[in-house]
This record gives structure tokens, sequence and C-alpha cells, in this order.
């Protein structure tokens, strides 16, 4: 599984969220700048809490976004985030 490591640049990591939204906007999911970060650090399976971290927000905030990601994306609750999390992860983002 992919992971942020320390020879991601800021450059490195703004193209892998331009992939991502490219191929969420080619099935049609629309994601604010915020939901798409916490989507892309969700793929590398950071914590709720790392995830706080890295976007300067509170855990509630991460939460709410991915329960928005849930919905927008179209799957089946918690259980179904994690799946499309772990298909995701097969795309080397």
């Amino acid at each position: 599984m992919p992971n942020k490591t320390a020879a991601d640049s800021p450059a490195e990591e703004l193209e892998k969220l331009k992939q991502l939204n490219t191929f969420l906007q080619r099935r049609s999911v629309a994601l604010t700048p915020q939901e798409l970060k916490v989507l892309y650090y969700a793929i590398q399976r950071r914590t709720n809490a790392d995830i706080a971290t890295a976007l300067e927000v509170s855990i509630a905030t991460v939460k709410t976004h991915k329960n928005n990601l849930i919905s927008k994306l179209g799957v089946a609750g918690k259980d179904g985030f994690q799946k499309f999390l772990l298909e995701m992860a097969h795309y080397r983002l």
C-alpha cells in the first residue's frame, strides 16, 4: 500500500491529487478540494488523526468529509468505502 514518504515533494503530491481528481471526474464524481485530499490520504491508509493533522482540521471534520465521500462515491457505507480504498490503492497514488 503506498504511503507518503519523505521523497514526496509538494509538487509530486499535487500531481497525484490531480490524477485522482481526473480519475473521479471521468466517473462523474465531483469532490471539493478538501474531500479530495481526505480521500487521497485515506487511500494511503492514514488514520483520521493523521489526516486531521495534515489538513489542520479536527478529527470530526475528517469524519464528516468521509461521510460525504461515502455518499458522493455511492458506496455501501463504511465497508463499501474501505473496499473502494483498497481498490484505489492499486492505482499507486
